[in-house]
């Protein structure tokens, strides 16, 4: 609670902010008010004013600086279509404090009517097409900002119909008798034309092949906008330019030559970075070095070298521990067919948890294909590990240590497939949208390891929007069938599973007392598992530009020790709350989930403990 506590008052020092002292004898802005305002509030209306920067600043109002905010607050009544506002200003003075009024007579607000000209008699390009584009229905109140945006869309319909030489005059005449906006789209097509050839600019070789791979047109086409754009961002996929324009030959002919021009970025990259994660039985702080080289030693290849060590504090007493992976990864693009990535990897972990410290190198080979969309992956891979297990918690006693595998060095070999379907509308922060994943590993002898086993993890999300309210949902499996190597058994609780407990602590444990006589649980892992969580996710208020969200959440799960034992009656629950400050780092993320079921003895899971507390980066799915 202490952390949490530490959390609200950062908040609060970040929102809080005084105004600029005056010396007394000088006059000073006090106050901006409005009166007579109804379809503005005065927030909205106060928001960028020169005015505003005079209050903060405790400067006296200048008369000039007053009427020019006057022209802003007609302006800005005008582009929502009323075009009759008539405001009035005047400085009021108390003593050295003056307020400046604006007097608002909004008038009757403008309604939209769109006439469209010049389309021509086209059966893929009929007027309707074009007024979708304008999501301002007829008869609608005018808003100029939403008109604004819209017309590189009203264009691009006639153009992603073949018209690459389109022009468009759009203009808005207020009618101020009748209370109408017309907006008249007056187009000049030009003829319907089609995709010629493509020149490729900046590269040649294996990178104007990987280019002239991603067009999302071909010659003899009938030209699209929407090809050319999908063309744009598929060549920045691939990571290695720093500008890529995709853009029409001049002229104005029927068949339209296509110019790529890239520029390529950076070749060599070196990444420092850090974090933390604080939960009720560990402190975590983490740290990050990579070194990136793009184009070595193919030109579609790209070597990263990746350290992550970690230092965790455990508040049970048990001390220290050090955490660390390091890994070399190698890329190919374009291995065999456009979109297709092969990956070869080696690294090194060393890893302390509560039950033991595992280390040992590991190497994988890995192989990604898009199934017709980029929105369809299947991948592939081959995976081999090797860990040595010591410092075993003296309550792991060496019958368990047997039963769960470390009592003998894990040597592991398997293939893997993983089948991910990503609908969601936004990766990182999705508000509409579904993901799937189904992930198969097979391990066995036949791969270079000692187990024979199938692991079997399906995980299904889904984000639907209400208003500024979304909903999401994520439900995961976890199931070994055959062996289990030690270092894949499954843990829950933490910030990105079941809230109501720390990190690792919904799992099958040990409880007990050591020699210096302290009172610990040694989670070890299971062979099953379910996760599940629902959340609502909604805005709350902008600290300094940054938007602060909230969230409530119900998480249900469990681990067993066997697939088997796993059952929907028996899950463990919790409700929580959290908040969600958006920087450029990603979301700063507090939650805090309470347990409300199987807490009452010695038999559930991090018995004794109902609360639980994260502060971490990221969403928790």
């Amino acid at each position: 609670m202490r952390a949490l506590s530490v959390f609200l008052l950062l908040l609060l020092s970040v929102a809080c902010s005084r105004n600029k002292p005056h010396k007394p004898g000088d006059e000073w802005l006090k106050k901006i008010d409005f009166e007579g305002n109804k379809a503005f509030n005065d927030k909205k209306l106060r928001t960028g004013l020169q005015m505003r920067r005079v209050q903060k600043a405790g400067r006296a109002p200048d008369l000039y600086q007053v009427e020019l905010d006057r022209d802003r607050l007609k302006g800005q009544y005008a582009r929502a279509g009323f075009f009759e506002a008539d405001i009035q200003s005047r400085i009021d003075r108390t003593d050295d404090a003056a307020t400046v009024t604006y007097s608002i007579v909004e008038g009757e607000r403008s309604r939209t009517h769109v006439a469209i000209t010049g389309l021509p008699d086209d059966p893929d390009l009929t007027p309707k097409m074009v007024r979708n584009k304008l999501p301002i229905p007829e008869g609608a109140p005018f808003n100029y900002e939403v008109y604004d945006l819209a017309k590189p869309l009203i264009l691009g319909a006639v153009q992603d119909a073949g018209y690459a030489h389109a022009k468009l005059d759009a203009k808005v005449n207020g009618d101020i008798a009748t209370h109408t906006a017309n907006v008249t789209l007056a187009f000049t097509p030009g003829p319907k034309c089609k995709f010629g050839t493509v020149s490729v600019q900046g590269v040649d070789g294996a990178l104007k092949d990987a280019i002239l791979g991603r067009l999302a047109f071909a010659a003899g086409e009938t030209y699209s906008m929407a090809a050319v754009a999908a063309t744009q961002r598929a060549i920045y996929g691939l990571q290695r330019f720093s500008t890529v324009q995709v853009q029409p030959e001049p002229g104005e002919n029927a068949v339209v030559n296509m110019k790529v021009a890239v520029s390529k970025a950076a070749a060599q990259q070196v990444t420092l970075g850090g974090g933390f994660g604080l939960e009720p039985t560990v402190l975590e702080v983490r740290g990050r070095a990579g070194y990136e080289i793009v184009g070595w030693p193919h030109p579609l290849e790209t070597l990263t070298i990746d350290l992550r060590p970690a230092y965790a504090y455990l508040r049970d007493g048990s001390g220290y521990q050090p955490r660390m992976r390091a890994v070399a990864r190698l890329e190919h693009q374009d291995l065999f067919r456009p979109y297709a990535v092969g990956s070869i990897e080696a690294g090194f972990d060393y890893l302390s948890y509560e039950a033991f410290t595992q280390l040992g190198p590991r190497a994988q080979l890995g192989y990604e294909l898009q199934l017709w969309t980029p929105k369809l992956k299947l991948r592939a891979g081959y995976l081999i590990r090797r860990y040595t297990f010591r410092a075993a918690n003296e309550l792991i006693d060496d019958e368990l240590q047997m039963r769960i595998g470390i009592d003998h060095p894990e040597l592991d070999g398997g293939f893997t497939q993983s089948l991910i379907a990503d609908f969601r509308d936004h990766p990182v922060n999705p508000r509409l949208g579904v993901y799937g994943e189904l992930k198969v590993t097979e391990g066995t002898q036949f791969a270079g390891g000692n187990y024979e086993y199938q692991q079997v993890v399906p995980e299904l999300r889904g984000y639907v929007p209400a208003g500024p309210v979304v909903f999401a949902a994520r439900a995961r499996f976890g199931a070994f069938f055959g062996d289990v190597p030690p270092s894949q058994r499954f843990f829950s609780g933490g910030s990105t599973s079941q809230r109501g407990f720390s990190e690792r602590r919904l799992s099958p444990s040990v409880s007990g007392t050591l020699m210096d006589g302290r009172e610990v649980t040694v989670p070890y892992g299971g062979a099953g598992l379910i996760d599940t969580s629902v959340e609502s996710r909604f805005p709350i208020m902008t600290i300094r530009k940054m938007p602060l969200g909230g969230v409530v959440f119900l998480d249900g799960g469990d681990v067993t020790e066997e697939v088997g034992d796993l059952t929907l009656s028996n899950l463990a629950y919790s409700v929580g709350a959290g908040l969600r400050l958006k920087t450029i780092v990603g979301p700063i993320r507090a939650d805090l989930g309470y347990r409300l079921n199987r807490v009452g003895t010695a038999d559930d899971p991090a018995p004794g403990t109902k609360f639980a507390f994260h502060l971490s980066l990221g969403e928790a799915f």
